[in-house]
């Protein structure tokens, strides 16, 4: 049940990040991004009692830094994409 939970949360992340990106708003990106690596940060030392720093650990901030980045990616292409279908419609009159 736990697995859900966290794939869940894991999926809301990525849209939160994807959404920054859709919306051009790369503020709300930096936000989202480092609430959601502090979150990993704590789930990792309570729950598997690793250090910050240790090597599994910034490896698996390195892989959340990769997630975030490539979820801004998208969503930054897919508003670019939404923008120019809409710039590119053609008036009836």
């Amino acid at each position: 049940m736990l697995i859900y939970l966290l794939v869940a949360v894991l999926a809301l992340w990525l849209f939160g990040c994807g959404y920054a990106g859709y919306q051009k708003r790369f503020g709300l990106f930096a936000v989202v991004a480092l609430a959601g690596l502090g979150l990993n940060t704590l789930w990792m030392y309570f729950a598997f009692h690793a250090h910050p720093l240790s090597n599994p650990a910034l490896t698996a901030h390195a892989a959340g830094v990769m997630y975030a980045i490539t979820a801004l990616g998208v969503g930054w292409f897919a508003g670019r994409m939404v923008r120019g279908f809409r710039d590119s419609r053609v008036d009836p009159e």
